[in-house]
């Protein structure tokens, strides 16, 4: 994807290219869940190998545990819940919103060797880490 970039203009037109970016971001990168439900925005993730398997951590600040759905299909690893807005109380004049609410779902295509009938999840101080052991090839 490629980021606009506007010099020489009013300074609202660079918020607006970017809001515009994050938007098409949020487009191509969000994922929809299972029965067709889009959703509003996708976490970040970082993933990595070890020998022994992959690690995926969710950054999903705010995210209570009981409204987190992982699971795996078609040999992809799928996180999905929602999060609501947590501090704006009734009748507040917002004056900047940057915290991405509502559903969210990201899904990642996994590795062959990845063993997806074991994977395991732990949440903490809004980190969701997986593992996802490699299966044990043929004749080891």
């Amino acid at each position: 994807m490629h980021q606009m970039i506007l010099t020489q203009g009013h300074p609202d037109i660079g918020h607006l290219a970017n809001h515009m970016s994050n938007l098409m971001h949020r487009l191509l990168e969000s994922g929809f869940q299972t029965g067709s439900k889009p959703c509003d925005w996708a976490p970040a993730v970082d993933i990595s190998e070890t020998a022994d398997g992959y690690e995926v951590i969710v950054e999903l600040a705010g995210v209570k545990r009981d409204d987190i759905q992982v699971f795996t299909e078609k040999h992809h690893l799928i996180v999905s819940g929602c999060r609501g807005d947590p501090m704006t109380p009734a009748k507040t004049c917002v004056h900047q919103m940057e915290i991405q609410q509502g559903r969210f779902c990201r899904s990642l295509r996994l590795p062959d060797d990845a063993g997806e009938e074991t994977v395991s999840a732990r949440y903490r101080e809004g980190f969701l880490a997986i593992t996802i052991p490699k299966r044990k090839a043929a004749g080891r």
